[in-house]
This record gives C-alpha cells, structure tokens and sequence, in this order.
C-alpha cells in the first residue's frame, strides 16, 4: 500500500465567506509521487474530485523549484491557474522552497511560470503574453449550450477566443439575471465545440453581486470532467486581456487591478485580481493573484 500526504486548500478565497475559493489537493512529497503511474495520478483526482489535484516532482530545469502536474477528474492539463496558486502555497508551507522566498519558478505542461509570494495567503502567477484566436460567429449555437436566448448574449464585444497558456471561450452576456439563468447543455457543448479551439466557456457580465468588483463570471468545462468551475485563474488572465483589449470597463485605466468575482452559483464564491502588464502599449504578461487559504491536510492510501 501506498501512503501518500497531500494538503488540501482553497484558492481565490474570499474573507466575506467562510468557505469560498476553489479547492484543490496538492500531493506534496516529491519521493512518494515519483512512485505513481499517470493512471493512477488521473485516478487519485477523479477520487479526490476536485476541479485539479496537483502532484509535485524534481524539477530538470535548473530555474525551477518543482515540476508540477495537474489534472482534473477527467484528464490532465498543462496549465491551470488556481493549482498553480495553491501549489505555490504548499511549497513554502512544507518547506520546499526556503522561507523567505518571495520569487519562483514552477515547471509547469506549458512550459516555466514565475510566481511571486505577496504575503503568507496571497501569491500571483505571471500568465505569457495573451493570444487573441478566432473569434465565434454562430451565436445561436452558444445560447442553445447555454440555456438562454441569442438576445441575451451582449453584440457589443465578440464572442472570443483567448489565451494566455489554455485558451476559453469568452462569451458576454448582458445582465446578472441571464448570466443566473444558465441552464447548461453540457453535452451540446462539448459536441458544438469539439472542432473550435477550445470547448471551455467562460461567461461575464458587468453587473457585480459586489459594488467592488468589475465583472461577474461562470466558466464550464464539462470535456475536462468539470461542469463548472468555482475559481479560473486560468482564465482570468485572459478575461483581463479581453476587457482591456475591446475597452469593455467603464472608467477603467490599463494596467490596473481589474477584480473578478466567481463562483457564487455554485456556493463557491471567489475573488480573483488580474493585472495585465504591458511593454510599448502592448500586453506581454498577465499578473493573476488570489488569496489561498490552507484548509486540511491528510494521507492518502493507495
């Protein structure tokens, strides 16, 4: 049998909530980890059944404190936002990177990611320079996954697709209320998308549960085992992109924090910060930081 600890924790939390953020396990020590095949790592997450579950190994590139694999319940990804946060957590929590860290480098499917401790709870991850791919026309195949009417999809910005490591599909709806109502098709998604770029959709709305906040968010990813997702660090770097690039916040000057609530439909609320960066009026990275709370650690018996 196979003991293997891991610390549980939720990312993006927000203090208004006693539980909040996105929670994730992280399979923490390396000697134990290199033991696992990849069928049984993508079986510990559907076990654990989390949106990502984390396992940390040595690192082959010399800037790099650990080599980090994410999967979700239903396969792994090369990148995903809030495991990357709540990694980083558990690196300095079990001593794996020196107390007084306060940069690092994570080897990540995408390649390296620099992450930064702020203070004990709060880290950012810097997201490559964002892409903007395709955009989508057919706007009544997006409602029918949706649940909702064409009219309700905003025809003030597009339908777009967006990366900055994992490409969504953003999508901008009009009011809260629509953004509530979603009755999500998963299985039209994954079928209506499984040619196009991406198949996860991420859905905003400039009306706020919260005066401070800047938009309101859902993200589905029914392909990647997760209906919807409580926190998309993932994504916020790209949702940061696209409300910069096409002027979509009132009175918002570029480069500042642009604050991102999630996960209130799913009684996960969360709290994400975005920043982008930019170099000569153009974006080169995407600042992505949250709040990680650390909420229970345990073994695990395989």
């Amino acid at each position: 049998m196979k003991k293997l600890p891991f610390i549980q924790t939720s990312v993006f939390a927000d203090d208004r909530y006693q539980f909040s953020g996105n929670q994730l396990a992280t399979f923490w020590k390396k000697e134990a980890n290199i033991q696992l095949s990849s069928e049984e790592m993508q079986g510990i997450a559907l076990e654990m059944n989390f949106s990502e579950t984390t396992f940390i190994f040595s690192s082959k590139i010399d800037k790099c404190s650990v080599k980090v694999r994410i999967f979700t319940p239903g396969k792994e990804l090369a990148f995903a936002g809030h495991p990357t946060l709540g990694t980083t957590y558990v690196l300095k929590e079990q001593n794996i990177v020196p107390v007084k860290t306060t940069k690092t480098v994570l080897e990540l499917g995408i390649g390296p990611i620099e992450v930064e401790y702020i203070d004990k709870e709060t880290i950012s991850m810097f997201q490559p320079r964002p892409n903007f791919l395709d955009e989508y026309s057919d706007v009544q195949a997006i409602a029918e996954i949706l649940g909702i009417k064409e009219s309700d999809i905003s025809d003030e910005y597009p339908i777009q697709a967006v990366s900055t490591g994992f490409p969504f599909l953003i999508v901008p709806l009009n009011s809260m209320d629509v953004i509530k109502s979603i009755n999500l098709n998963a299985q039209k998604q994954i079928e209506i998308l499984s040619n196009f770029i991406t198949s996860e959709v991420l859905v905003f709305t400039k009306e706020t549960t919260h005066e401070d906040s800047d938009v309101h968010v859902r993200m589905f990813a029914p392909s990647a085992g997760v209906l919807e997702d409580p926190a998309t660090g993932s994504a916020a770097g790209p949702l940061g992109s696209y409300l910069e690039h096409w002027n979509v916040l009132d009175d918002h000057k570029k480069s500042t924090i642009i604050k991102i609530e999630q996960g209130f439909e799913i009684n996960r609320p969360s709290n994400l910060l975005v920043q982008p960066l930019y170099t000569n009026d153009e974006i080169t990275q995407v600042k992505v930081s949250g709040k990680v709370r650390k909420i229970a650690e345990s073994t695990f018996f395989l």
